[in-house]
């Protein structure tokens, strides 16, 4: 209950009710002056007021109930039902509220006096197992709602943790999956700027050979200038991907193989036959070219999606579909496994989702779109559509 005031209207309610309830109870139900109540029932009534504020304190004027009506009202048959209801409602409220180390000795403070005012009235000593009873059934109750409080605010915080976690994960991964993509097209755009280079080169000398074109000056020194300018760009791109792959583990030679690409899918059919999975390629209609980085997206998302079946499918068959139409390329891969071929197991360690999220990033970032899922005839699916160049390939000058 928050704010304070609120607490506090709260306090007041209780007090009142438990004040009204306790002189009618003396004089409607007991036969007995009012008056004979007025102390331990403002003791009492004291209490609920204060309790919402400071639970110790309903804990006290509860303790004190008993002792007050006996010293007070010696005459009177002792308090009523409604007197120790408050009283246990007061202990439950202490134990939900209190640490164990003050919830504890007071309820027991409270049995003891409520034992000990009963027997001054002339009660029997059965009173200390009655008030134990009836007090300690109350402060269990407050302690275990107390600890389910606990132990929901707990899962409450590792519930926002496991989810902090889990987007940190889900980022490194997108940065991890970036920063290779990236690494791919500094590749791309180094070898199509030295062909550039080279290409600017040769028109040059040719240029310089024909002296009959006495006018070609300012060309050859703007071609001139191009090549020195493509120079540095290859110089600079290749000390960008020199720092981009100085975190990579791996073979120094790998960065001296040829680039992936779509249309040579045999070296990894092969690898992940070696493994125990037949891949079947089918391909449907005329091959176009694709950007270099496309080029190698797309033969990662199949090597992804393929080792994913490998690893997560429990089958031994994949197959690959590439379909060239027109201005776009599509290419799925499908299995009949059991499980989902394009996410991360959960007992790797990485969270679910994890392949799909690279996979997506891979081919958003190439200008295509991915979706995958379950097949309605079993298995699973992962398709994928990225654009094709619709210019031809230019000359490499040699």
């Amino acid at each position: 209950m928050h704010p304070t005031w609120t607490r506090l209207g709260v306090g007041v309610l209780a007090g009142a009710a438990v004040a009204l309830g306790s002189a009618a109870e003396a004089t409607v139900y007991r036969d007995t002056d009012a008056a004979l109540y007025l102390v331990p029932t403002l003791a009492l009534a004291l209490g609920a007021l204060l309790a919402p504020l400071l639970p110790w304190a309903g804990l006290l004027a509860a303790a004190a109930t008993f002792p007050l009506q006996a010293l007070a009202a010696p005459a009177s048959p002792g308090v009523g039902g409604i007197a120790l209801i408050t009283m246990m409602v007061l202990v439950a409220s202490g134990a939900r509220r209190l640490p164990l180390r003050a919830s504890g000795p007071g309820a027991a403070l409270v049995a003891v006096g409520g034992a000990v005012g009963s027997m001054l009235h002339g009660a029997p000593w059965f009173e200390l197992v009655f008030f134990g009873a009836t007090m300690g059934g109350a402060w269990t109750l407050g302690w275990l709602l107390r600890r389910e409080r606990t132990r929901s605010s707990e899962l409450a915080r590792l519930a926002d943790e496991l989810a902090a976690e889990r987007e940190r994960t889900t980022r490194l991964a997108l940065v991890e999956e970036r920063a290779r993509i990236s690494r791919e097209l500094h590749d791309a755009v180094a070898h199509s700027v030295s062909v550039m280079t080279l290409q600017a080169g040769v028109v040059r000398r040719r240029l310089e050979r024909l002296e009959h074109l006495a006018d070609a000056g300012p060309e050859v020194a703007a071609l001139r200038s191009v090549e020195d300018l493509g120079r540095r760009s290859v110089d600079e791109l290749r000390r960008v991907v020199g720092v981009l792959r100085s975190g990579e583990e791996g073979p120094d030679d790998e960065a001296l193989a040829p680039a992936p690409s779509l249309h040579h899918l045999d070296d990894l059919v092969g690898r992940l036959a070696g493994a125990g999975l037949v891949v079947g390629v089918t391909v449907h209609g005329e091959p176009g070219r694709l950007a270099p980085a496309t080029d190698t997206s797309a033969h990662r998302i199949v090597a992804e999606a393929l080792t994913n079946v490998l690893r997560h499918a429990h089958t031994d068959r994949a197959e690959v579909v590439v379909r060239w139409e027109g201005p776009r390329v599509t290419v799925e891969v499908l299995d009949e496994g059991v499980g989902p071929s394009g996410a991360d197991d959960e007992a790797d360690g990485g969270g679910p989702g994890h392949g799909l999220l690279n996979l997506r990033e891979r081919a958003l970032l190439a200008g295509g779109t991915l979706d995958a899922g379950p097949r309605p005839s079993g298995g699973f699916r992962v398709r994928v559509v990225l654009p094709v160049l619709a210019v031809p390939e230019p000359a490499v000058a040699r």
